[in-house]
């Protein structure tokens, strides 16, 4: 019996060492939602790429749309 308790106990402290931890990562600014997750603003979607790559990505697409503009003008 006196194990079960000291169990439950030390099962209560971890529980609320990692809910404090979290919950100070979060007052610190230190995003803890996973990438996609509804709380850091991107429900269901994968991690915005950088700039850089975006704007290439963009670029890339125009570049596609002026090719099939040409195409069908001639």
């Amino acid at each position: 019996m006196q194990v079960i308790i000291i169990a439950l106990i030390l099962l209560a402290v971890a529980v609320t060492a990692i809910y404090l931890l979290l919950k100070n990562m979060g007052e610190d600014g230190i995003e803890v939602a996973a990438p996609g997750s509804c709380k850091s603003r991107g429900c269901g979607t994968r991690c915005a790429p950088n700039a850089d790559a975006q704007y290439s990505q963009e670029e890339e697409l125009l570049e596609e749309a002026e090719e099939v503009r040409r195409k069908e003008a001639a």
